[in-house]
């Protein structure tokens, strides 16, 4: 008997659906068809809930069917309704068992009615844990397992509690959501203040039917790998964490329908089991109808419930993702509470049960029988208010290593060795990189607090390794290359789907509170505009397809770039080199030139370097030992460093102390602890700047805005401000140091003022800070090329070669170098452009 299924958004699922036969038809237009279940299983009946006092008639028995809600992926399933009403009297001594055990009577022998009891029990002796008149309003609490595993007379009323709960995860908790859902049936009943004692509707008794009460489990574990979900954890209770790269809108599932008979107009209401639409097989009151039951959409019997499908990715950033390979990921179904709980890029975990849904494009007659896997949710945890990762777990043993690192002599100098210990030198970039990995930290909301890093060089000087390093250790590191990223792929994307939209995240949402490390910078330029509100507020917002919303991208961007020209310029500008936005560019709090320049002394000790990596020998002259493979907590009884070098003392530079001497041993940190000792310092370390460290950061901002000459020099606004204290505050966290003191605030600077000389330097080595990093100020050589130009036109305009240094001045003007034109005078005269004639007079030599 085909099933009718409802008016709306539903659409029919029936396992009787299709068929056909002699005698009276049963054909229905295709829009009204079913689909049929998941296989030829037969037709059940569960047990139908009448309405009392509806209708004409005043005697139901019971009947049922089956509901289905399609969602923008696929028909979704939920097994327990969320929502009940007033039925007619029970004489169980549970108000909810039908709500429960719809397919069991009630037995007082049975195994189910002691299990509920063990449960009840615990629920009374552990109450201080259970506010019924709280989950009286929400309809769910909290469970935490190790609460009954505490409870001894628990344990032995019910010692297979933690095997049935994984085995049998759909009975347990159906035990559990009775036992308290009795206890707030039981439980007295405060009327509102506009509500009177007299007035029965408000007063809940033992026999009203409440809402169904759900247990969201806590504590169940340990985690499994996306990869390892099989089919033998099938209707298994399993606890998963992942990343959630999409979030399907928000949709309404119905768990209960009234019905209404055409002839005698007798209502009654059918619990839709397991989300598939279920319609009446037969009237109950009296005339025997069996067909064209009206759905009654507006009944206050008819019960829906918020849904919403989302999808969870295996981590790249715990190790669970083995590089090489897609990385997997799973469906989730949530309802009631849990919907909205989660955005993308949220790494989550989650608790639910494992099952399987036949695929629609396989349902139909004479293809295979294929089912996909997906997770029921019962409870989920979000763990982005902490570092996000499964590397933020810290052990005993981890805060024994935590703690040695941070009482080195110099914990910033082990850090700085032990970040891609493969690439030789540029201790400066590999420490402000470390200053980016670390970040700083916010004392007002909305305040942006991570550094941004760009590394510009010739190819081959090992930018790329260095990112892939920091993608390593950081605790949540995603590298992309920008050649092969589009601006969807780093930022979000919107699909469009049956109910509304969904979002996916990119790169740098799924790296929130973490870093995201962009290499081939300059081969995106197209993406550029993208990261524009990524990098500065924080955020990505989205306005697509009638979607409106805003997700957080706290994210530390370190890039590297190659020079346009294939080597880098020194007569032009960093923007004139990449053929980046200005705008983009300046949001980088760090940027540094790698060159590669040729020099004998620094040529033989990087060849012995690498000589020495590939032969196998730890200690090369001149570079630093590559123990980071070995175990660093076998060496926790010893000091970590032993070396006596001079690098403790104060009074030399940064990038000094921080070089090792040649043939140093140093226990390098390995990348696990690595990730440990950043998570601790970004989840636990706030660091506050002392007032020395202040005066230094204000003095030194306050020289910037004086060398400032006109309008072509770099733009120093209170931006450059805000990025000095970010990375005094990084520098801070790197030693777990509470207070930003004055030695940490000169460090920053000496960091600031390599990577000035790098940006501002001209291809004579001197020091222009009037040369503008947007490529409004130029070098010298620069300059003199755009004033002949304009001396060039001219003399072609006014047909003249004798100029006065007046119109000089006001060519100068017009080609906007009006600030050197004594020099560029100069440059032009030994080159034999301008040849001086006399007081102030100059003759063009148009060759």
């Amino acid at each position: 008997m085909a099933a009718n299924p409802p008016v709306g958004n539903f659409r029919g699922r029936g396992s009787a659906a299709n068929r056909r036969g002699r005698g009276r038809s049963s054909w229905r237009p295709y829009f009204r068809r079913g689909r049929g279940g998941c296989g030829s299983a037969p037709y059940e009946r569960p047990v139908t809930l009448p309405i009392p006092n509806a209708g004409s008639s005043s005697s139901h028995d019971q009947s049922t069917s089956t509901v289905s809600v399609s969602t923008s992926l696929c028909p979704v399933t939920v097994q327990e309704p969320p929502q009940s009403f007033f039925v007619e009297k029970s004489s169980t001594p549970y108000p909810g068992w039908q709500l429960y055990f719809p397919k069991n009577k009630y037995d007082a022998t049975s195994p189910i009615v002691r299990k509920v009891e063990a449960i009840r029990s615990h629920f009374s002796r552990k109450s201080e844990y259970y506010d019924l008149a709280k989950i009286r309003k929400q309809f769910w609490f909290p469970l935490h397992l190790s609460h009954l595993t505490s409870d001894d007379a628990f344990c032995k009323k019910w010692p297979n509690f933690q095997q049935d709960l994984g085995e049998n995860p759909d009975e347990t908790l159906a035990c559990i959501g009775l036992a308290m859902h009795r206890n707030v049936s039981e439980a007295p009943v405060q009327p509102g203040p506009s509500q009177s004692v007299s007035n029965s509707q408000f007063q809940f008794s033992s026999n009203s039917c409440l809402r169904t009460v759900r247990a969201r489990i806590h504590g169940f574990g340990p985690a499994v790998n996306l990869r390892a979900l099989k089919v033998n954890n099938y209707d298994r209770l399993v606890s998963v964490r992942g990343t959630v790269i999409r979030a399907g809108a928000t949709q309404i599932l119905c768990t209960w329908m009234a019905f209404a008979c055409p002839n005698c107009n007798a209502e009654q209401s059918i619990r839709q089991p397991e989300g598939v639409f279920t319609a009446p097989s037969s009237c109950k009151g009296g005339c025997r109808t069996r067909s064209n039951f009206t759905e009654l959409l507006s009944s206050p019997y008819t019960r829906t419930e918020p849904f919403q499908t989302i999808r969870l990715q295996e981590s790249m950033l715990g190790g669970q993702y083995d590089s090489g390979r897609v990385p997997r990921s799973i469906e989730a179904e949530l309802a009631e509470d849990l919907v909205d709980s989660v955005c993308p890029g949220d790494d989550i975990t989650l608790t639910g049960i494992l099952k399987v849904r036949p695929q629609e494009e396989f349902q139909r007659k004479g293809q295979a029988s294929m089912y996909k896997i997906y997770i029921r949710a019962v409870s989920l945890s979000n763990n982005k208010n902490t570092i996000s990762n499964r590397k933020s777990e810290f052990t005993e043993k981890d805060m024994e290593a935590i703690q040695l690192i941070s009482k080195e002599p110099s914990p910033f100098r082990l850090l700085v060795n032990s970040l891609c210990p493969t690439i030789y030198g540029h201790e400066m970039v590999k420490a402000g990189l470390i200053l980016g990995l670390f970040g700083g930290c916010a004392f007002q909301p909305g305040k942006r607090t991570e550094a941004h890093v760009l590394v510009v060089g010739d190819p081959g000087v090992g930018k790329s390794q260095m990112l892939q390093a920091c993608a390593n250790v950081s605790p949540r590191g995603v590298f992309v290359c920008g050649n092969g990223s589009s601006s969807a792929g780093l930022t979000v994307t919107v699909r469009q789907e049956r109910g509304g939209g969904s979002l996916e995240a990119g790169a740098l949402v799924l790296a929130d509170q973490g870093v995201c490390c962009i290499d081939e910078f300059d081969k995106m330029s197209s993406n550029h505009q993208s990261l524009l509100e990524v990098m500065e507020q924080q955020t990505v917002s989205v306005a697509k397809a009638g979607v409106l919303c805003s997700l957080p991208a706290r994210t530390c961007v370190l890039a590297a770039a190659n020079p346009s020209g294939g080597h880098y310029d020194r007569s032009k500008t960093v923007s004139e080199n990449l053929k980046i936005n200005p705008a983009l560019l300046s949001r980088f709090d760090l940027v540094f030139i790698l060159l590669d320049r040729p020099n004998a002394h620094l040529d033989s000790l990087l060849t012995a370097h690498i000589q020495a990596l590939h032969s196998g020998t730890k200690n090369s002259p001149g570079a630093p030992s590559n123990s980071g493979n070995s175990s660093f907590y076998g060496a926790m009884n010893r000091t970590l460093n032993t070396s006596t070098s001079s690098d403790s003392s104060c009074d030399k530079p940064l990038l000094e102390r921080l070089r090792l001497a040649p043939n140093e041993k140093l226990d390098l940190l390995p990348h696990v602890l690595f990730q440990k000792y950043i998570a601790y310092a970004r989840k636990n370390i706030c660091p506050k700047l002392s007032t020395e460290a202040a005066h230094e950061l204000k003095k030194f901002y306050l020289e910037l805005r004086a060398v400032r000459p006109g309008l072509d020099a770099i733009p120093v606004t209170t931006r450059q401000l805000e990025a000095l204290i970010r990375l005094n505050q990084a520098r801070a966290r790197a030693e777990l140091s509470t207070t930003a003191t004055h030695r940490h605030a000169l460090d920053v600077l000496e960091i600031v003022r390599h990577s000035l000389v790098d940006v501002f330097s001209t291809d004579e080595g001197v020091l222009q800070v009037q040369r503008n990093i947007n490529g409004c100020g130029m070098s010298q050589a620069s300059q003199v090329k755009k004033f002949l130009r304009f001396l060039q036109v001219r003399s072609n305009t006014s047909n003249k070669t004798v100029f006065e240094l007046e119109e000089l001045q006001e060519i100068a003007t017009q080609a906007g170098v009006a600030g050197g034109l004594t020099n560029i005078l100069d440059s032009l005269n030994v080159q034999g452009f301008l040849l001086k004639k006399g007081q102030s007079i100059y003759k063009f030599i148009n060759g």
